[in-house]
C-alpha cells in the first residue's frame, strides 16, 4: 500500500504532520510520497482531467484548495479529509449554518454582506448598528477564512468596527457575539473516525484568541459529560474521520462551538497529551483502505 500527502506552499505550517505521519505510516509497512501544491498536479486537458500524480491508495490532503481536491476525488483516490469536510470546515460561515438548527450552542451569528463597489456610501454602514444592536459590544469580526487566529479580531467600539469594516468588507465576514467568560481560553477535542481520541485547554493571558502568538499554553483536558455528548453528535453528524473541534467556555462552562477544522495540527496536542495521534490516525487510514478493497 502506498498514499501520497498533498501539502500547501507553506510548507513549514505542516512539517511535523508529515514527519509523524511518515513515521508512523512506515511503522505499518506503508509508503508515502509528499507532493507541494505548487499549482501543477492537475489540468483539464483535451477536454478530460489529468492528474500529474503518480498512482496511489490514497492521499492525505493537507491543503485547503478545494479545486484541487475535488479533481483527485473526481479521478476515483481516497481522500482524508473528503473534499466536502475541507469545504465546510475552511469556510466558517458554511460551518455555522450547517450546524444551526441542530441544538449545538454557538456564538451568535451575523454574516456581512458582500460588497463589490468601488466606493462605500453612508447607507453601507447602517448594517453595524444593526450588528451592534444584536450582539452589543465588545464584539467579534472574523474573516471567514483564515487560520491561527489571523483575521479575527476584537471590536471595542462603533468607530473601531466601521474602520475595519472599511478595511474588510470586501472579503467575506461574519460578526460574532463576545463570549466573556472564555477570553483567552479554548478547548479542542480531536476527533478520529468518529471517536474523540482526547482533549486540550488552550489559555492565553496576553490576547483573547487562545491560539495566537507564541504567549499561550495548553494543558490536557478533563473531559465533562457535556462536552463528550456534544463531541460525539457533532462527530457522528458528519461522520468525522479526522478534524478538531474547538469549543468556547460559556456559562457555567457549557461549551459553545467556535469551529470545525478539518487539517488540524496535532503537534501541540501529541505534546501536551501524550496521546499518539500519528498512529490512530494511521491505522485508522489503513482500515478503511482495506475496507474499501
Amino acid at each position: 500500500m502506498n498514499g501520497i500527502i498533498i501539502v500547501n506552499q507553506e510548507l513549514g505550517h505542516n512539517e511535523y504532520k508529515i514527519k509523524r505521519f511518515t513515521e508512523e505510516f512506515n511503522k505499518l509497512g506503508v509508503t508515502l510520497d509528499v507532493f507541494v501544491n505548487d499549482g501543477s498536479l492537475a489540468i483539464i486537458k483535451d477536454n478530460n482531467l489529468q492528474l500529474n500524480l503518480p498512482k496511489c491508495d490514497f492521499v492525505i490532503y493537507l491543503d485547503k484548495d478545494i479545486y484541487l481536491a475535488r479533481m483527485i476525488e473526481k479521478q476515483g483516490i481516497r481522500m482524508f479529509d473528503s473534499a466536502d469536510f475541507i469545504k465546510l470546515c475552511d469556510d466558517k460561515g458554511l460551518t455555522n449554518i450547517s450546524l444551526a438548527n441542530k441544538g449545538i450552542l454557538m456564538p451568535k451569528t451575523i454574516s456581512g454582506p458582500l460588497f463589490y463597489s468601488q466606493e462605500l456610501k453612508e447607507d453601507n454602514f447602517k448594517f453595524l448598528d444593526y450588528v451592534v444592536e444584536e450582539l452589543g459590544l465588545p464584539l467579534v469580526l472574523k474573516k471567514v477564512y483564515g487560520s491561527l487566529g489571523t483575521g479575527v479580531f476584537l471590536v471595542k467600539s462603533k468607530d473601531e468596527l466601521i474602520n475595519l469594516y472599511k478595511e474588510h468588507c470586501r472579503n467575506p465576514l461574519q460578526f460574532q457575539e463576545y463570549i466573556k467568560t472564555s477570553d483567552g481560553r479554548s478547548m479542542r477535542i480531536l476527533i478520529i473516525d468518529e471517536q474523540i481520541v482526547g482533549g486540550f485547554e488552550r489559555y492565553n493571558r496576553e490576547d483573547f484568541r487562545s491560539n495566537f502568538s507564541t504567549t499561550a499554553s495548553a494543558k490536557t483536558l478533563v473531559i465533562t459529560d457535556k462536552i463528550r455528548k456534544v463531541s460525539e453528535y457533532i462527530a457522528k453528524l458528519y461522520h468525522i474521520e479526522y478534524a478538531g473541534l474547538d469549543f468556547l467556555f460559556g456559562e457555567n462552562d457549557e461549551p459553545v462551538l467556535c469551529e470545525m477544522n478539518s487539517n488540524a495540527f496535532f503537534e501541540e496536542f501529541e505534546k501536551v497529551t501524550k496521546i499518539n495521534v500519528a498512529e490512530i490516525y494511521a491505522k485508522m487510514v489503513i482500515r478503511k483502505i482495506y475496507e474499501q478493497k
